[in-house]
């Protein structure tokens, strides 16, 4: 690719190279594909030293961005003894050790490691024998490695180093804006910005990794407390690395820097980078999205990770897993018994409007040649003001369909609140006289 030095305005083949640079951003924060753990490593050691630090010695795979953030949990913890954790948290704590395992032995020498196995094994039969009296083979090896998997994890937490991803973006970053520095004009990287940026973060951060970011920090139990946010978001940085990869694809020189991370965000999920250690998950391997690009699950997840964890949502409002399961009936009384107002209002459309409305106390408000207006309180949310309309057309039975179109609750006559749902004021609004 030839370089070049000035970008005025992006020409039409440079439109085609954005639109081009856009689906693919868009693709590769969306997909749900199997994770290459060798080019993610690989990447994530490229980004390390774009940023003047030696690769990580050690890389924790896991395989959602909630059991990426257990780690991170785990590892600012003084936790010593891992029975405090909950049934998930646990089952990361063991994953990690066990994923270690094999790794000690170069880690800290062979004579070392020895040392270590013998003092464990003498230490769980002693265990063993002080409870029950005698060496009983199955719970002595149970305790051995329950005693390994407390020396990797202090360990672990010895050797890991501080957190690392601000360094690594920071100044990864800040070295190619300085490289690129005078080479587009303000109109063309505005123009980027909002032609492909933009773009790209909407679909994959607004409408997926955001609402997932809500729910990541759901911890229970001793690992509950503030939250830090010292981690790369893998494919889902996709918005501001997009930009980048444009500006190289124009011919404009100096992106090398970004590399790395551009890298891991085309092959892995959610990663947290540490001096020594590098904590990197997998993609989700299911994802599901409604039509406005929403996350939108109707029997199952709207994305789902290896390890089952995830995220139910409806129109891309999060939900408990029992809105869309629906394990039970709907009634009206689940619904009024609901306390998070958009979770009900979920509930509500799932029941059918118009079936919730006669299942409550209603009262009318105001009726017209346009139809009637009611309203329903409510003690937890604002006041329900649906509209009754009829089809001005008869179906082939000769039935007239009603309809109820919920609308603001400021509205105070049937006329008004029929011409907002058209968008018009109420003087505005002059259905046609039907012969």
């Amino acid at each position: 690719m030839s370089s070049t030095e000035w970008v005025e305005r992006l020409s039409p083949d440079d439109l085609s190279v954005l639109e081009g640079v856009r689906d693919e951003w868009i693709k590769y924060g969306l997909s749900t594909a199997p994770t290459d753990r060798a080019k993610a490593q690989a990447a994530a050691a490229q980004a390390y030293k774009s940023a003047g630090l030696n690769p990580p010695k050690i890389f924790i795979w896991l395989k959602s961005p909630w059991a990426g953030n257990t780690v991170m949990k785990l590892l600012d913890s003084d936790l010593e003894w891992p029975w405090e954790l909950n049934t998930a948290q646990l089952e990361v704590w063991d994953a990690v050790w066990k994923q270690l395992l094999p790794m000690m032995e170069a880690q800290i020498g062979e004579e070392q490691w020895k040392e270590v196995r013998r003092k464990a094994r003498a230490e769980a039969t002693k265990k063993i024998v002080d409870r029950h009296g005698v060496a009983i083979e199955k719970q002595v090896k149970d305790a051995f490695a329950e005693g390994l998997g407390l020396y990797i994890w202090k360990y672990l937490r010895r050797y890991s180093g501080p957190q690392m991803y601000s360094r690594l973006r920071t100044t990864a970053e800040e070295a190619v804006k300085t490289n690129i520095e005078g080479k587009l004009s303000a109109i063309a990287a505005d123009q980027t910005y909002h032609e492909l940026v933009q773009a790209v973060h909407q679909q994959v951060w607004s409408f997926v990794a955001e609402p997932l970011r809500q729910q990541v920090p759901s911890m229970g139990g001793v690992l509950a407390g503030p939250q830090k946010w010292e981690n790369g978001y893998g494919q889902h940085d996709a918005g501001w690395l997009s930009y980048y990869d444009f500006v190289k694809r124009i011919g404009v020189k100096g992106t090398e820097p970004l590399q790395g991370l551009q890298d891991l965000a085309r092959t892995a999920g959610w990663f947290w980078p540490y001096e020594k250690v590098c904590v990197l998950t997998e993609r989700p391997t299911h994802l599901e999205r409604d039509n406005r690009r929403r996350l939108h699950g109707e029997t199952r997840m709207a994305m789902r990770f290896g390890d089952n964890w995830g995220v139910f949502a409806w129109h891309g409002v999060l939900v408990p897993p029992y809105v869309v399961l629906l394990p039970e009936p709907l009634t009206f009384d689940l619904i009024e018994s609901e306390p998070n107002v958009e979770v009900r209002r979920v509930l509500i459309e799932r029941f059918g409007l118009d079936k919730y409305l006669r299942e409550g106390r209603v009262a009318k408000v105001h009726e017209d040649q346009c139809g009637i207006l009611y309203r329903m309180q409510s003690q937890l949310d604002e006041p329900i003001l649906v509209v009754r309309v009829m089809n001005s057309t008869p179906e082939p039975d000769g039935t007239i369909k009603e309809y109820f179109l919920r609308v603001p609750p400021t509205m105070q006559r049937a006329r008004q609140a029929v011409a907002w749902t058209f968008g018009l004021t109420e003087e505005e609004y002059q259905p046609l006289v039907e012969t």
